[in-house]
Order: structure tokens, then C-alpha cells, then sequence
């Protein structure tokens, strides 16, 4: 292996604001504001939506309009450019069948530096606390992205308010738009590999998904938890997929699997798989939503950041972004979690209010933190410390290696790292104080359900409740610890690094028991299932997977 010269760069000014002047961007809307669906109606019910029962304003029909333009021109373009829907997709999750078919039209595909761009979301084995973060950014960069091929400066995403009330699916994605004579949808924010009674409103979501999950979540003081599935993001404790922060197991997790559902017997729909999931347009809307709570939550009174983990989590750059002018954006997760570095603003946030994220736990706008990693074919900028467009090409032996070398009894290797930043300031960083209190973190009590994850998701979740006597009066006291999460499941388990065919997800239940007394004989798990739909709607049956429990267990760490 040839030995190159060590690159050595500083690194930028963390919290850098990417425009001095005032945005034109448009604040990212309600979708029913931004689409004004309720407002084009058949009034007359004779199944014919005619122009004179279009009552949506000139601006909404251009905004929806530009929408769709961007997603059509995005989906034109050939999988292995970086701003094609396929890749951007493929960012969150892809399978390799997808890819085959991919590179059977375009062979440019195979030259992907998949292990860098591709399959990159934190659900499958990762810091729970990265879902919001890695989300954040993955919706900024997409967006910049849709808006140049909208050729619209002005666009934002919509977000998708089933948290506040719009229950229904949103119809500008459930409308296929087939002109006469032709049977091939014109819409491209239709998909018909999702769960076709909710697409066509014959059922709507339930309370327990929405308005009670976002009650919940906004009552979550606590950024970070003391474990992997508390706090409001979760925690940075382990990589295990099966551990969630909150908002990631619901509503995050409840709604794809109520849009991707069970499509026939033996076919889950786009959103309710990982690897599938950003292929479906709703993802988007979907996921402004949730960075539209982060947001919300982000601004209230009394956040903590909680169980914080050390500086070098903050500072720290795993992600590799593809951003709307060529270059490869590689910053720091505190970038991305001060909302402040992105311009980025929500129609019914106020943007100058006080955050949280406005000053994180460690002072770290002039660190220059030691960081070395092999090379990633990425030329670097000597005087930012970023990548930069230009990405030097790969030898063949590279682009198909998974792994970095084999080391052998009959010679020796060298490895050629790329250094950004100096030691000096990563000794520093790591001697850092906080600058807020941390809590002193005591031993956790967890309950670990393991189970078989079905071939198709169910379109029902399960509640993870404990039933427990042992107070003087004896009533037995039922109080619900989270739910088992089926997206992702199967992944998961495939993917488990024990081999095992099941799936391991932890409760954290330590302030539970910590308020009654118990003996052994005191204590029942159950695990109900409830509804993702609204029960009131009967015209659907709801179905289930085989979901086979094969271990429950509680520890204490």
C-alpha cells in the first residue's frame, strides 16, 4: 500500500452561520396551510373534482406545484447522482436488490462510495441520541436540495401535523392524478405500496399516536436520559438497535408503520421498512414534522440537557453529506444540532425565542479537536478543514473491499490517515468542564423484551405495560413503560451481531419500581396491543403479524 503524506488542517469555527443577510426562504408550513387540500372538495358529490370546486389560493396551487416539480426533476435523474431521489434515499436505507436494479440502467452506481453515503440512518445500530440529530441533518441537506431542482429559492418543506390534529392522510399524496386514456400515475408524491385503507380515508390515526404521543413528549424536561430509551432523544450508552429515545419510538416509529401497513399477505409498504422508507415522498413531510417538535420542544421552559455525554460526542464528525453544490459536508453534530446554524424556521415556531441548543453543555466554538481517520477519497480544503467537491478516484480493488486490508504473517502494511485539527486542542477538549450540571447517573433498572419480528408488519403496535401490588392496600397498580417497536424490527434482527433471529428492545422502569414495594410474586408484564387507527372506524379490519415473544428479563446496570 502506498504511503501518502499526512493531511493536517484546522478546523472551522463550529457554529458558523451560512448567510449574513436576511433569508427569502419561505418558513417550512403546515402541509394543509402550504397545499390547501381542504379547500378543493367535490361540493356537489358527483364524483368529479371540477375547477369551479377549486377554491385553493394562486399561492398554494404554485407552492404544491413547485413541491412536485422538485420531487419529479429529483426522480429523473440517473440513481448514482448525489442529487437523484435514488441516492438521497438510499442516504437513510437501501437494499441491495434495489442497487442491482439500479445499476442495471446506470453502472455509475457501483462506483458509489456506499459505506460513506449510503444505508447511514441511526436506527440500525447506533446512540439512540443520534436519531434526532443525524435526521436534522439529512432533511436540511435533502431540502436544499428539492429546491434547486424546483428552481423555486423560496421552498421549504411542509410538515405533516398529525401531531396537532390532521389525522387523515394528507390527500395531496393520495391522489394518483391518471389522465384519461393512461394508467400511470402522474402524481409524484403518490405510492401505491402503502396501507391502502388509511391512504383512501376509510380510517384515520389514532389518539394514542398522535395527540397523546406529542403530550408526552413535550412533557420529557431531559434532552439526554440516564439510559438508551429516556430522555426526549434517548442516550449515548450503547449501539444497540433496539434501544430508542422517545420521540423516535413514538410517534416517530408508530406512523411508518401506519403508512407502510400490510399490503396484501406477505408485503409491508415503503415506509414501514428502513431500507424502503425514504423512497416513499410522505418520509419528508413525515420527518418535518418531527424536527418540527424537536424544535417546539427545543424552546420551552425548563429543558435540561440532561445526561449529557462527554465534549468528543459533540464535536465529533461520523456523517458524510452530499450538499446541493457538489461539496461533501462532514461538520460535527453539535452543527447540526444548534438550530441556529441552519437556516432553517417553522411557521408556527418562534425562532427567536430562547433554546436549549442555543448553548450547548461544553464551550466549543474554538476547539480544533484531533481527529484521524483512514481516507475517504475526499480531497480536503487546507484552509476550512471541509471536503471539498473533488473526490479522488477509487481503485477498483477499493471500490468493491469491505474491509480496509488483511493483515498477514509475511509482511507488513501502512495505513495513511487523514488528521484534521492538533492534539493540543483535543487534550483540552477532553479536560473540558461543562458548563452546566450533569447529573450523576445511578444504577438503572431495565426490562428487556426479545421477540421474533414478523415477516410484515403489524398494523397494530404493543404497549409494554407493568402490573404490580405490593402496596398496603393491595390494588394492583397497571402503569405503562413504553411499547415495542416494529419498524425497523426486521432489519435489526438480520443484522443482529449475536446472530440471533430475534430482537432485543429495553425499557428503562427504575422510577417505576422505585415507588412501590414489591416481592417477586407482586410484579406481571403484559403487552397489549393497541390501535394505530382510530377505533371509531369499523369499515377496516385491523391485522396482525405473528409476533413471538421469546424472552423477558430485568436488569440492573
Amino acid at each position: 500500500m502506498k504511503f501518502l503524506a499526512l493531511v493536517v488542517v484546522m478546523l472551522p469555527t463550529l457554529f458558523e452561520i451560512r448567510a449574513d443577510e436576511p433569508s427569502s426562504l419561505s418558513p417550512r408550513m403546515n402541509l394543509r396551510d402550504f397545499a390547501e387540500f381542504h379547500l378543493y372538495v367535490d361540493e356537489n358529490e358527483d364524483g368529479v373534482l371540477s375547477e369551479t370546486e377549486d377554491k385553493r389560493s394562486p399561492e398554494a396551487k404554485r407552492r404544491l406545484e413547485s413541491f412536485k416539480k422538485g420531487v419529479r426533476v429529483m426522480k429523473s435523474r440517473k440513481p448514482s447522482d448525489p442529487k437523484s431521489w435514488f441516492f438521497q434515499s438510499a442516504v437513510h436505507g437501501v437494499t441491495d436488490e434495489a442497487i442491482i436494479l439500479a445499476a442495471d440502467r446506470d453502472p455509475e452506481v457501483l462506483s458509489v462510495q456506499r459505506a460513506v453515503f449510503w444505508n447511514r440512518c441511526p436506527h440500525d445500530g447506533a446512540p439512540s441520541a443520534d436519531f434526532l440529530v443525524w435526521h436534522r441533518a439529512y432533511l436540511y441537506y435533502f431540502e436544499r436540495i428539492l429546491r434547486d431542482a424546483a428552481e423555486d429559492p423560496t421552498l421549504s418543506l411542509p410538515y405533516w401535523d398529525y401531531t396537532g390534529g390532521d389525522i387523515a392522510f394528507p390527500r395531496p399524496f393520495a391522489v394518483p392524478e391518471i389522465a384519461d386514456g393512461d394508467v400511470i400515475p402522474q402524481n409524484p408524491l403518490y405510492s401505491s405500496i402503502r396501507d391502502r385503507a388509511f391512504m383512501v380515508g376509510r380510517t384515520t390515526l389514532s389518539d394514542m399516536v398522535t395527540t397523546l404521543a406529542l403530550e408526552r413528549l413535550l412533557s420529557e424536561k431531559q434532552f439526554f436520559g440516564p439510559t438508551e430509551d429516556t430522555g426526549l432523544a434517548g442516550g449515548v450508552y450503547d449501539s444497540n438497535p433496539g434501544t430508542m429515545g422517545l420521540i423516535e419510538r413514538r410517534p416517530h416509529n408508530d406512523l411508518h408503520v401506519a403508512i407502510g401497513g400490510v399490503i396484501g399477505d406477505d408485503l409491508s409498504g415503503l415506509m414501514a421498512e428502513v431500507q424502503t422508507a425514504a423512497f416513499d415522498p410522505i418520509f419528508w413531510v413525515h420527518h418535518a414534522n418531527i424536527d418540527r417538535i424537536f424544535a417546539k420542544w427545543d424552546r420551552l421552559p425548563d429543558r435540561s440537557w440532561g445526561y449529557f455525554p462527554n465534549a468528543s460526542w459533540f464535536v465529533d464528525r461520523p456523517w458524510y453529506f452530499y450538499d446541493v453544490d457538489g461539496s461533501v459536508q462532514n461538520n460535527p453534530r453539535s452543527y447540526y444540532l444548534a438550530g441556529k446554524n441552519l437556516d432553517v424556521s417553522f411557521d408556527d415556531v418562534d425562532s427567536t425565542a430562547q433554546a436549549l441548543t442555543d448553548s450547548l453543555p461544553f464551550e466549543l466554538d474554538d476547539t480544533s479537536s484531533f481527529l484521524a481517520t483512514l481516507p475517504r477519497n475526499f480531497e480536503i480544503d487546507p484552509i476550512t478543514g471541509k471536503t471539498t467537491a473533488k473526490i479522488l478516484p477509487m481503485c477498483d480493488c477499493c471500490r468493491k473491499k469491505t474491509v480496509e486490508a488483511v493483515l498477514s504473517a509475511d509482511s507488513s502494511l501502512e495505513f495513511t490517515l487523514n488528521v484534521v485539527g492538533s492534539v493540543e486542542a483535543s487534550q483540552k477538549l477532553m479536560s473540558a468542564t461543562p458548563r452546566v450540571e450533569r447529573p450523576q447517573r445511578e444504577p438503572q433498572t431495565m426490562l428487556e423484551v426479545s421477540f421474533l419480528p414478523p415477516d410484515t408488519v403489524p398494523n397494530v403496535g404493543f404497549e409494554v405495560l407493568l402490573e404490580m401490588t405490593g402496596n398496603d392496600d393491595d390494588k394492583p397498580k397497571t402503569v405503562s413503560v413504553g411499547n415495542l417497536s416494529m419498524f425497523g424490527a426486521r432489519h435489526h434482527a438480520s443484522h443482529n451481531s449475536s446472530k440471533s433471529p430475534s430482537v432485543t428492545q429495553r425499557f428503562n422502569i427504575t422510577e417505576v419500581l422505585g415507588q412501590i414495594k414489591l416481592k417477586p410474586s407482586d410484579f406481571k408484564v403484559i403487552v397489549k396491543p393497541y390501535s394505530l387507527f382510530d377505533d371509531a372506524v369499523k369499515s377496516t379490519a385491523r391485522r396482525s403479524g405473528n409476533v413471538s415473544v421469546t424472552n423477558i428479563e430485568i436488569k440492573i446496570e
